[in-house]
């Protein structure tokens, strides 16, 4: 009790010495308290994400790797039944399949929005012969709710989403170019590579559109193609557009997606649909693209900060060592008259390491309080910055069409950085900084017990001066 009682009297006998040593620790205490937070916080969100993104694995061929691989893409294109799909949605790996495919369109009494030749026509396919052209796209999916930029950048404005067979949606500009209301029927066909494949849609609503026309790709922009404008696109559930007849995917664009229940199973998950005949010009992938875009931010800041952290550690170590040393021999005279009065090196020992633990307990407490108030404003001023570098980034313009497939930019359109992030001084984060401050204790407690038990206490007073 006495040694306690001596080390709380120290404290206050030597404040000049110990409040420079307690600014040093509370300074790498903040420091670590806001890094940690920061880091912890964006670590879950970026977990959460690769949990969804992650774990949504495509099957579609490559067309931009062919390319770089000397392929063609019109004859050397794969295309399979759509029972091998089909097959692919039975493996064990899998939780849940969203099936989902593109068709280029046409239409002799449906017009698309800046078509102002208002008819179906017939262009080169290549290859010396001629396909219909395409003004339309039409868009399919099995689960509406996974349907991009709704309820963000689309909402239904009239009638509802569809939920029965033969039934569309369509956007505000391609209904008022067609004066087409809620109820119309309309009839599309397929045009480009996929041929007799003939549609009679009822449009049971019509949605407000605020994407960009284009998804920012200034190649289909310049050359004002239709069908890969988002206000041409004629929305439908993914078997309205299976019932007229497809054996294989030749003339469809394949979206479908398989998700995963582990994202790590990705690897088990491709050689299953190898061993099923999948071909080599097929990717089994996530949206690599979409999650760097997304994540992009977060880990950015995350590497920041952790940088940062490291940094300030190593330095607070070294400034907190050099400051005990020097702490320590000016006590060197009261550790001789204590050492000369009989107290046992390990009470002195443990008297030097108790002034060290209270004064770095006191900046634990102090340190958590002022690192959680400003972990929050500063993790929003690191993400708005870097959140603004990734939007400064031009995107891919690449765009490859072939046998009525079509790969456009590279896969990133309709997803933005992730902007937000809810930061929190939880149960993790105090673990990991009680931690640290016991090691700056402890650095600084046994840098003092090391210097002082070199000496004995006679020499000591000899040496006084």
């Amino acid at each position: 009790m006495y040694i306690l009682t001596h080390a709380i009297k120290n404290l206050t006998r030597n404040k000049g010495r110990n409040i420079l040593l307690a600014a040093v620790t509370l300074a790498i205490i903040v420091s670590t308290v806001v890094t940690l937070t920061i880091n912890n916080a964006a670590t879950k969100v970026i977990d959460g994400i690769r949990l969804d993104l992650g774990s949504r694995v495509e099957v579609k061929q490559d067309f931009i790797e062919m390319s770089r691989s000397g392929l063609d893409g019109r004859t050397d294109a794969n295309y399979m039944s759509m029972d091998n799909f089909y097959a692919y949605a039975e493996s064990d790996y899998l939780k849940k399949v969203i099936y989902g495919a593109d068709m280029y369109a046409c239409s002799s009494t449906f017009f698309a929005v800046g078509d102002d030749a208002r008819g179906t026509g017939m262009r080169s396919d290549g290859q010396g012969g001629e396909v219909l052209n395409e003004t339309l796209r039409l868009v399919s999916t099995s689960d509406a709710e996974y349907l991009p930029d709704f309820g963000t950048l689309r909402h239904i404005a009239g009638g509802r989403m569809f939920d029965g067979s033969n039934e569309c949606i369509i956007g505000e500009e391609l209904a008022a170019v067609n004066q087409i209301s809620v109820g119309d029927v309309i009839e599309i066909e397929s045009a480009s590579y996929a041929d007799g494949k003939s549609y009679a849609l009822t449009v049971v609503g019509i949605f407000s559109d605020e994407t960009d026309e284009y998804n920012g790709n200034w190649f289909l922009a310049m050359y004002g193609r239709f069908a890969d404008s988002r206000r041409n696109e004629v929305i439908v559930s993914f078997d309205t557009l299976m019932a007229a007849g497809w054996e294989t995917n030749h003339g469809l664009n394949i979206k479908t997606e398989y998700f995963l229940k582990n994202p790590d199973d990705i690897g088990l998950f491709e050689q299953e649909v190898r061993s099923k005949g999948l071909p080599v010009t097929y990717n089994v992938s996530i949206n690599q693209a979409a999650y760097d875009k997304v994540t992009g931010p977060l880990s950015g800041m995350k590497g920041a900060v952790t940088t940062f952290m490291v940094v300030i550690l190593i330095l607070g170590a070294i400034v907190l060592a050099l400051l005990s040393f020097m702490a320590v021999r000016e006590r060197k005279y009261e550790v001789g008259v204590l050492r000369a009065m009989g107290m046992e090196r390990g009470k002195v020992a443990f008297d030097i390491l108790a002034e060290a633990v209270m004064i770095a307990a006191l900046c634990l407490v102090i340190g958590c309080a002022v690192g959680s108030f400003m972990a929050q404003p500063i993790a929003d001023g690191i993400l708005e910055t870097r959140v603004g570098e990734a939007e400064a980034v031009p995107q891919r313009n690449v765009a490859l069409f072939a046998g009525g497939q079509s790969q456009i930019g590279d896969g990133s359109s309709g997803y933005v950085p992730e902007s937000e992030i809810q930061v929190r001084l939880g149960a993790d984060v105090i673990v990991q900084i009680i931690l640290i401050t016991l090691a700056l204790a402890a650095l600084s407690g046994v840098i003092g017990v090391v210097v002082i038990t070199q000496y004995e206490p006679l020499k000591i007073l000899r040496e006084r001066n």
